[in-house]
């Protein structure tokens, strides 16, 4: 508003100050003219003199003539009433310019209000659709007004609708792998506690033999070790999908991560006199990689523990380390059963022991492979399987790539 009523007083000035230097014009030419005839020249010629720019005079003589028959004088001077009017009407305009252009802004200040209001009614909306949990409104082609502000906010909602979709979407994918979780653990469970059960009903029988009775006894031990090993897994399965394991790299050899690794299996080898061998194609010691000393150790155990558990006596397990351009390759081979190749994924599932009759007699959970991908994925790398279930080269390869850093 102050820039609208400076541009007026400005105009107004510009006008008046012409007005005013019109009639100081017509004031002169009167003088010049009244002057010019006292001197007895002729009006004509002192008109053209006028016309064409020659007059030098000033007219202060006829000045002084006029002023002394007062034609000078506000109230004498038809010349000033005409420019008092003149005046007149550029102010009584400028205030009727003033009273429309504030007339325009109270209009447009309503319509931005009315606007305003609008756009606030809509961003409701939005939030009460989102309270009411529907993401699928596209927010940011909601808006088609110019206010930056309200720009703003609509794509702020936006990105909030994306957080809020991927947050449902987490909720609901949390939502369905704790239901399976459950599904799985009732399942694993069923088993050795109907097992315990059983065992402990005949063994409150008085009529069982001692051998019948320690062999029962030994039975309620298995499933105890097998429930106490399941219990173990779970917990590990658990705590690794809520984050409470928190892996915590740190920069060591990789190496001797591997060798610990092999101390730790390496009775359950040898109850199996199955052998442990590196095979070294190039100098490997000190690698030192970005990663979990304990969890990476605990993936590798889990891989030889499979291959252990499934490879006959005698064997061998083979280890391989190679180094790529951005990651290490490990290789561990083993001459166990093997596993056909619409299994190679379904391994790494959670609980999934494999459909081979083999498997069936000896104990497990499931979840060791399951935890080794969890556990690489974390660092970055990748965990894959190849296998031969038939002939003289059968068992499966386990090759494990981590990154460098």
């Amino acid at each position: 508003m102050l820039v609208g009523i400076l541009i007026l007083i400005i105009i107004d000035s510009v006008l008046i100050q012409i007005q005013m230097r019109n009639y100081k014009e017509k004031i002169q030419i009167l003088s010049v003219m009244i002057e010019e005839q006292e001197k007895g020249a002729e009006d004509i010629k002192t008109a053209v003199e006028l016309l064409k720019g020659m007059q030098k005079s000033e007219g202060e003589i006829g000045r002084r003539i006029l002023k002394s028959y007062g034609y000078l004088s506000q109230q004498e001077n038809w010349y000033s009433l005409e420019l008092k009017q003149d005046i007149g009407k550029i102010i009584l305009l400028s205030v009727i310019l003033f009273s429309l252009y504030l007339l325009s802004l109270a209009f447009f200040y309503k319509l931005s209000i009315l606007q305003k209001h609008k756009e606030l009614k809509e961003i409701s909306k939005v939030l009460e659709h989102f309270q009411k949990r529907n993401y699928d409104l596209e927010v940011e082609k909601e808006y088609l007004g110019n206010d930056r502000i309200i720009e703003q906010i609509y794509q702020q909602l936006e990105v909030l609708r994306e957080m809020l979709l991927l947050d449902n979407e987490k909720l609901a994918k949390e939502k369905e792998e704790t239901k399976s979780l459950v599904t799985d653990i009732s399942h694993q469970l069923k088993t050795p506690v109907t097992g315990l059960k059983t065992c402990f009903e005949i063994l409150q029988q008085n009529n069982l033999k001692i051998e019948e009775r320690e062999e029962f006894q030994a039975q309620c031990n298995r499933q105890l070790m097998g429930l106490e090993t399941l219990v173990e897994a779970l917990l590990n399965i658990s705590r690794m999908e809520t984050g409470m394991i928190q892996i915590k790299k740190e920069l060591a050899d990789i190496l001797e991560t591997l060798v610990s690794a092999v101390n730790r299996v390496y009775l359950k080898a040898e109850g199996k006199q199955i052998s442990i061998k590196f095979e070294e194609t190039e100098d490997l010691c000190n690698i030192n990689i970005l990663h979990d000393v304990k969890w990476v150790c605990e993936a590798f155990i889990n891989i030889l523990e499979n291959a252990i558990k499934y490879s006959q006596n005698g064997t061998i397990i083979f280890i391989r380390m190679m180094k790529r351009t951005s990651f290490l390759r490990i290789e561990i081979q083993d001459q166990g059963i093997g596993i056909s190749k619409g299994e190679y994924h379904k391994i790494f599932k959670r609980f999934y022991r494999g459909q081979a009759p083999e498997i069936e007699k000896i104990e497990g959970s499931g979840v060791g492979l399951y935890l080794t991908r969890e556990i690489i994925g974390r660092h970055g790398g990748s965990v894959t399987v190849s296998s031969r279930c038939k002939g003289p080269n059968k068992g499966s390869t386990f090759i494990i790539q981590i990154p460098y850093c």
